[in-house]
């Protein structure tokens, strides 16, 4: 595909030519496939068919979708919530912890989620209960997380100890997501560029990877308030090790040694 029509593409979608910069061939594959499919030979076509099409339009959308993620990923960022943020939010939240996975992906983040906590509840006194939403803006990737069939290297970056507790064997080169793991995660679809949060009240939003990533600034900036005021007031804000927020936000605070983290004043929200 000619870079001028891809270009187009992402014109058409508000999305980051940058953030696509590396990921561009494999979602390229993608859509010329598609518009294989839906006989346009060019880009000019295939987008005035987009323009006509819901469903076309909408499943073009979901083949932009970049699903790119690992268990664990920035080890400090981890080391920090297991040490630090979440024994904190356990102590002062004993009713519960609502944590939103926003753009799951292929739900490696979320399954992170629930290890961490699985072995914390057997280090820390007292645990709360926890309310972990997981969404995503493509449906066949989020079933693809709800499954939690993963191939064997992709657990590398997981703790030994968890390892061993919550994977099984899975065929030839496969792991799975142990039953007891899935339990207590509600997944939803759901669009992070739409400008609205599925809920309110959260403990801790992770937005990594994604939405900062993958959308052009205006997007961004018409999306963040909604998700800063989707967060309780001394709630967290994750982001990507290498992402950065448009304009550091009133009413945030970073965290000291781990840049992508951000922490809600008592006040004020994400604008």
């Amino acid at each position: 595909m000619d870079p001028r029509d891809f270009a187009l593409l992402l014109d058409r979608f508000a999305l980051s030519a940058e953030g696509y910069r590396k990921v561009r061939r494999g979602v390229q594959k993608r859509i010329v496939r598609h518009m294989q499919q839906l006989g346009c030979p060019a880009m000019r076509a295939y987008l005035e068919r987009l323009d006509r099409d819901r469903d076309a339009e909408r499943d073009a959308r979901r083949l932009m979708d970049v699903s790119i993620s690992r268990f664990f990923r920035d080890g400090e960022l981890w080391q920090a919530l297991e040490t630090e943020i979440l024994p904190a939010l356990a102590a002062g939240r004993p009713a519960g912890l609502r944590i939103w996975s926003a753009g799951c992906a292929l739900g490696q983040e979320v399954y992170s989620i629930k290890m961490l906590w699985a072995l914390l509840s057997e280090k820390v006194p007292f645990m709360p209960p926890l309310r972990l939403l997981a969404t995503d803006v493509n449906p066949s990737t989020l079933q693809r997380a709800i499954e939690g069939v993963y191939p064997a290297r992709a657990v590398a970056q997981v703790p030994a100890e968890a390892r061993a507790r919550y994977f099984r064997h899975a065929g030839k080169g496969s792991v799975r997501i142990a039953d007891e793991l899935k339990q207590g995660i509600d997944w939803q679809v759901h669009d992070l560029a739409a400008g609205l949060t599925p809920a309110r009240d959260f403990d801790i939003v992770f937005l990594r990877n994604n939405l900062l990533t993958y959308y052009r600034k205006e997007i961004v900036e018409a999306a963040l308030p909604a998700v800063g005021d989707s967060l309780k007031p001394g709630g967290f804000l994750v982001i990507g090790r290498k992402e950065r927020l448009p304009a550091f936000p009133e009413g945030f605070a970073s965290h000291p040694s781990v840049p992508c983290l951000h922490r809600k004043r008592q006040t004020s929200g994400l604008a």
